[in-house]
């Protein structure tokens, strides 16, 4: 599910069989009337570019930072832990433990084979 500003969509995995939440926005929901992206200048730079561009080059780092990518996949798999147990978590970031279904926590790392051990 999919919560915006104007409404909710819903869909299957791999994003199939969307639709609008209320069933109402369905109805008015007419095939192929989306809106169509704003078209930039020929040439121009888009501003997550520049900022990219600019922490190449000494700037500020950019909101597509490797630093912001960490707590980002942490959100991700965490959704990902919820779906797969259908239960509401409750994490310690912290400590990074899931506290109220400790078995599940088996999922927040991984056993390495022998020769392929992250070394801290």
């Amino acid at each position: 599910m999919f919560v915006g500003d104007k409404g909710k969509a819903l869909a299957e995995f791999y994003m199939t069989n969307p639709r609008l939440i209320p069933r109402r926005r369905m109805r008015d929901y007419v095939a192929g009337t989306r809106p169509q992206p704003r078209q930039s200048q020929p040439g121009a730079i888009s501003p997550g570019m520049r900022a990219w561009l600019g922490a190449c080059r000494g700037g500020p780092q950019s909101l597509g930072s490797f630093l912001n990518a960490g707590p980002i996949s942490e959100a991700v798999n965490l959704y990902a832990i919820a779906e797969r147990t259908g239960q509401k978590l409750l994490y310690d970031a912290a400590n990074t433990r899931i506290t109220n279904l400790q078995e599940v926590n088996r999922y927040l790392s991984r056993e390495y084979r022998k020769g392929w051990e992250i070394e801290a």
